[in-house]
């Protein structure tokens, strides 16, 4: 840390996440227009590099610097790397170092226990003292103290902060009088530090770091340009799977590519819709197009832990194609960190196809307006070596698709395109299962055995029902056990007739309902 007498000049960089779904923003760039008193930061699509505005405010030099928000629930390790190093390089746009840290959170967000570890993580990624310098901004519409007290897990960030925070109204632009308290409890927060900034020697390398991978990431877009041939006859029949780990917009994928809602898509509060195959048909741009939608694993789970019937579920998904597809689209979220386990996970349930999948595979990235305004190249570059190397597995065959983007009918048509240079790479064959046993019979079979099971189960069921019919208890006590995700805390739901009276997260110590 370094001292810095004059607090004429106020430096602030904004920090946040996202939920978990990538959906509801922090309001980090609104609350820096509102600091600046202007338009200095685009709204209405993520932030995906670190932004540095400035400005004279209440008659203090400002300099306030944007950041990429993470997924609360993502520990630093997790997260992709290009935002990791944008998030570093932020304190080198402040230069010599930051007086304070906004931790931008919307009042009315859920904050669970489970993001604590991830947010120490992301924010001492910059330093471990940085906790002396965080103001916690919570965005709202209208102060909500007692919702901040009522949560143990806001009261926990509060206190890690020194009990340092404040309401922004992200409505009420023009009230000067919010912007001044704010700037007062930072200089408060200042002299509390001894007048001190907080210095960071980590970002030092970082724009070297951008400068390499934006080198590499433009030499690969030209190579992908260069190898794009114009295809003079498009294919009337093309037969896709889709695949992929849960939370991943395979539906909305599929949905894309047809046209249509035609694939359940989850809901916020559900984990998942497809848990069997689902296959759709449409005519798109003069091709009749068949889509096989499957159920997805979970993303960091090695393959013995997916679920037989999951597993039996993938493999028959290339028998609905019949004589099997002509690709498969592997997707992977932009924002999902592409680490050793995950990319494990991703090449051993490809497996389960057979080992000349990857040669009819095209890699394609979910939600595109991760990207903002940079280019999947740049994403590609700056992430971990598995990422490049399961993207070479595929031949270099890769897309992005914007699922919000229903009306951008251009990415459905180049992604189309690019299928049919893989079957001309092909001679125009399709994939062939290799297997040797039909799943389809499998899954008959197992559909049979359980349907046994249920109907000795339901018999057992009711010889103890009238066993104990004449048998009334006043009271009855239940404790549920399990190992992790065995969804606990839906059956204690179910039983008690509630919808949440226990929440839906890592339990890490015992709850009692009644």
């Amino acid at each position: 840390m370094t001292s810095d007498k004059s607090l004429s000049k106020i430096r602030i960089i904004l920090v946040g996440g996202r939920d978990v779904f990538g959906r509801e923003a922090s309001g980090k760039s609104t609350t820096g227009n509102i600091i600046l008193g202007r338009n200095a930061f685009e709204v209405g699509r993520r932030t995906t590099r670190s932004v540095k505005a400035e400005g004279e405010v209440h008659g203090r030099h400002v300099t306030v610097v944007d950041t990429p928000g993470w997924v609360w629930c993502c520990s630093v390790e997790n997260t992709p790397n290009f935002d990791r190093l944008e998030i570093m390089r932020s304190t080198t746009l402040c230069q010599p170092g930051p007086h304070a840290f906004l931790l931008v959170i919307p009042v009315n967000s859920n904050f669970p226990h489970i993001c604590r570890a991830p947010l120490e993580s992301q924010l001492e990624l910059l330093s471990d003292k940085i906790w002396k310098h965080i103001i916690v901004l919570f965005s709202c519409v209208a102060p909500l103290k007692k919702k901040i007290k009522e949560s143990q897990d806001m009261m926990w960030l509060v206190g890690k902060c020194q009990n340092r925070y404040h309401f922004l109204n992200i409505k009420s632009c023009a009230d000067c009088s919010q912007v001044v308290t704010l700037l007062e409890k930072m200089e408060e927060m200042v002299a509390q530090n001894n007048g001190h900034y907080l210095q960071i020697d980590k970002g030092i390398s970082v724009g070297d770091k951008q400068d390499t991978g934006s080198a590499k990431a433009n030499r690969r877009k030209r190579v992908l340009q260069a190898c794009i041939r114009d295809v003079k006859q498009h294919k009337t029949d093309i037969r896709i799977v889709l695949i992929g780990a849960v939370q991943g917009a395979k539906s909305s994928a599929g949905n894309l590519i047809l046209g249509k809602k035609v694939f359940a898509v989850n809901r916020p509060k559900t984990l998942r819709t497809t848990v069997c195959c689902a296959i759709n048909q449409a005519k798109v741009h003069n091709r009749r197009l068949t889509v096989v939608d499957t159920p997805g694993w979970y993303y960091n789970y090695p393959v013995e832990k997916t679920p037989e019937m999951d597993k039996l579920e993938i493999r028959r998904s290339v028998h609905l194609c019949a004589p099997g597809p002509h690709v498969i689209l592997l997707i992977i979220p932009i924002l999902t960190c592409l680490e050793m386990t995950v990319h494990t996970a991703v090449e051993k349930h490809m497996g389960l196809l057979g080992e000349k999948v990857w040669n009819h595979t095209i890699v394609l990235f979910t939600m595109g307006d991760w990207l903002g305004d940079t280019t999947i190249e740049e994403r590609i570059e700056k992430e971990d070596k598995h990422l490049e190397l399961l993207i070479e597995k595929c031949g270099n065959r890769y897309h992005v698709f914007n699922c919000k983007n229903h009306t951008d009918h251009t990415q459905v048509t180049e992604l189309l395109e690019k299928i049919e240079e893989m079957m001309m790479e092909n001679n125009n064959s399709h994939y062939v299962p290799e297997m040797e046993s039909n799943p389809c019979l499998e899954i008959d079979l197992m559909l049979k055995t359980t349907k046994t099971n249920m109907t000795k189960m339901n018999r057992q069921t009711q010889i103890i029902q009238e066993l104990l019919r004449e048998i009334k208890l006043a009271e009855l006590r239940i404790v549920l056990l399990g190992v992790e995700d065995t969804w606990k805390f839906m059956a204690g739901n179910i039983i008690l007739r509630g919808e949440s009276l226990f929440p839906p997260k890592e339990v890490l110590h015992s709850f009692l309902k009644k």
